[in-house]
């Protein structure tokens, strides 16, 4: 099988979380990884024994033996790095979210349309084996019905308001930094369509410490959003359908383990059909986002069946919705 050569545009902790994983992928190489800061480059590749780095994005875009360029860089330089990339015809995976707004995240995705090459926004919750277990059952007969959803994901952050998630001008906040899951979430279990929108947010400084959204759709079913970069919340899943319950723990965004409870009004102890699906991983979970990204390129696909761009759109819209709502605006909405 061919060796897919990687490359890495930014070198913080993302990028290196995402590097870790990658270590784990087959046939997968890191050919080259870039920083604004030429030192910041230089030690990342010798972290991860990089044969190649760059002290400029530009720089790297030129280097013909890349195949999927993965982009860790903090939200507002997205869009131009993505199309930076798009335009030199390299496979893309941008992290969440893949744009500030929803303009350009459309700009983005027609641009990878236009050039016909891959491109995902880096939703790596939707590949943990766990979250797709819970997926399976919400889709199965084993939940009846699927209800209600509750989703909370509360950090707290606060005792460093000098980092980016606090900033303005870094477009902070916690819906683009941790609300995007649990509404990506609700769209993988519920759909993107829901006909009622209710929400409030704490805003201080230009950016939303904390929020919570309501969807109602037209068949009955709601979903109960919490998110915080203010607040430590007790962070876990619940969908509730009139067959049963899924639960997914602390750290759900990155699952090992989800668990289903059949409804039984008149049984005491574990019911049947009580399921546990626990799946431990090493490293730090990003190998199962970059082996998909990876198999997906391979076999010609231009997007991820897992994150759809056409979703990613549908995501990217919402959040603007959300922001509207709360007189929220940054300075990429106003170009």
């Amino acid at each position: 099988m061919k060796q897919v050569q990687w490359g890495i545009v930014g070198t913080g902790n993302i990028a290196n979380q995402f590097a870790q994983g990658l270590q784990l992928v087959e046939n997968a190489k890191i050919a080259a990884v870039a920083s604004r800061n030429v030192n910041s480059a230089k030690v990342f590749a010798q972290t991860f024994h990089i044969p190649k780095y760059y002290g400029s994005y530009e720089e790297m875009a030129k280097d013909p033996d890349l195949d999927i360029i993965y982009i860790g860089t903090p939200h507002p330089q997205h869009y131009e790095n993505v199309m930076l990339f798009l335009e030199a015809g390299r496979a893309v995976i941008c992290e969440k979210p893949l744009g500030v707004n929803a303009a350009q995240a459309e700009k983005m995705i027609a641009k990878a349309r236009e050039k016909n090459v891959f491109l995902m926004e880096g939703m790596w919750t939707r590949f943990f084996p766990a979250f797709q277990k819970a997926l399976e059952w919400v889709r199965s007969e084993c939940l009846g019905e699927p209800r209600v959803i509750h989703a909370v994901f509360g950090i707290d952050g606060s005792a460093n308001k000098q980092q980016w998630r606090f900033r303005h001008d870094m477009a902070g906040g916690a819906l683009l930094d941790v609300g995007i899951y649990p509404l990506a979430l609700t769209f993988a279990m519920f759909g993107s369509d829901p006909v009622k929108v209710t929400s409030s947010a704490y805003i201080k400084d230009g950016i939303d410490e904390y929020n919570t959204f309501t969807f109602e759709y037209a068949d009955g079913r709601i979903a109960v959003l919490t998110d915080g970069i203010g607040l430590k919340m007790e962070n876990h899943v619940t969908i509730a359908g009139t067959k049963g319950t899924i639960k997914l723990g602390d750290g759900w965004w990155h699952a090992d383990r989800v668990e289903y409870t059949p409804s039984s009004e008149n049984y005491i102890g574990i019911a049947p059909g009580h399921d546990i699906f626990d799946m431990p991983y090493p490293a730090t979970g990003f190998q199962y986002e970059a082996a998909a990204v990876q198999q997906h390129f391979l076999n010609g696909l231009k997007e991820a069946p897992e994150m759809p761009l056409d979703e990613t759109l549908k995501i990217a819209q919402m959040m603007d919705r959300l922001r509207k709502e709360w007189n929220l605006v940054y300075k990429e909405d106003e170009a």
